[in-house]
């Protein structure tokens, strides 16, 4: 039979574990800052000519929060990065953009589409 004061030191571990697994990783958090769109290069995939591709604009600015992606203007990107810099992005249009932020502060990653694919570049701002 357990003490009554053992019960409770196990009830509290048991409850704290979830709590200190939500805490952001610093690896996560290495990355958190402003990234400025730097271009949206559009190329076609497709053997047909009557397809055409869409034309992009400069991405809009992302941020970064814990391991969290965002941005408020035309796109309104959402997603994730990993401990390592991977980053999983989908847009409003529904494109998945699978991109990597590299030790200088660039994320690049590309869309592929049927027809076409779109090369989406972002650089970290100073702050």
């Amino acid at each position: 039979m357990f003490h009554p004061f053992t019960l409770l030191a196990i009830a509290a571990c048991v409850l704290a574990v979830p709590v200190a697994a939500q805490a952001s990783s610093p690896m996560t958090t290495a990355f958190d800052g402003k990234y400025a769109g730097v271009s949206a290069d559009v190329s076609k995939t497709g053997r047909e000519r009557s397809e055409r591709c869409p034309r992009e604009h400069v991405p809009d600015t992302l941020t970064i929060t814990n391991g969290t992606v965002h941005s408020a203007r035309r796109d309104r990107w959402t997603g994730t990065v990993g401990p390592q810099g991977s980053v999983t992005l989908r847009n409003r249009r529904a494109m998945r953009v699978d991109a990597q932020i590299d030790p200088q502060g660039t994320i690049k990653g590309q869309y592929g589409g049927p027809a076409c694919t779109v090369a989406f570049v972002w650089r970290k701002q100073p702050g």
